[in-house]
């Protein structure tokens, strides 16, 4: 028992993280989000920078803390993803209804939640995530 409490010490997340690391996921979703709204040719533009935005952060995280958690395997924390890749998807119909029916600036603020949403999705999946590695579930 002693040795599987010493790995899992071994592979805990950091206790602190840059705040630009929730910054920027929060501008990568919100982008995401009100891309899905905005008129022809921004939504095309933006859609690669907010997936390269999306890619680049993992690459980074690899990088500086030598793994990469799926957002998805946990068992407690999944459900905080589906929870927010609900939210996520929703807020694209808002914007998207924005778009088609109005009025054309929805997309922005659908954005706007989009980014606070993404933030606070990160850091509670984060929270339940380690408390789940605590728990040993």
């Amino acid at each position: 028992m002693a040795s599987i409490h010493a790995a899992r010490n071994g592979v805990a997340p950091p206790t602190e993280y840059p705040l630009s690391y929730d910054l920027f996921y929060g501008l990568v979703c919100g982008l995401l989000v009100a891309g899905q709204g905005m008129p022809q040719p921004w939504s095309f533009i933006v859609l690669p920078f907010a997936l390269g935005g999306l890619a680049g952060m993992v690459m980074w995280w690899r990088k500086k803390f030598g793994w990469w958690v799926s957002g998805y395997s946990p068992k407690r924390a999944r459900w905080v993803a589906i929870g927010l890749a609900a939210v996520m998807i929703g807020l694209m119909g808002l914007s998207i209804y924005g778009r088609h029916v109005g009025p054309s600036w929805l997309f922005v603020v659908a954005g706007v939640l989009g980014f606070v949403a993404a933030i606070a999705g990160s850091r509670l999946w984060l929270h339940v995530w380690r408390r789940e590695l605590a728990e040993g579930v």
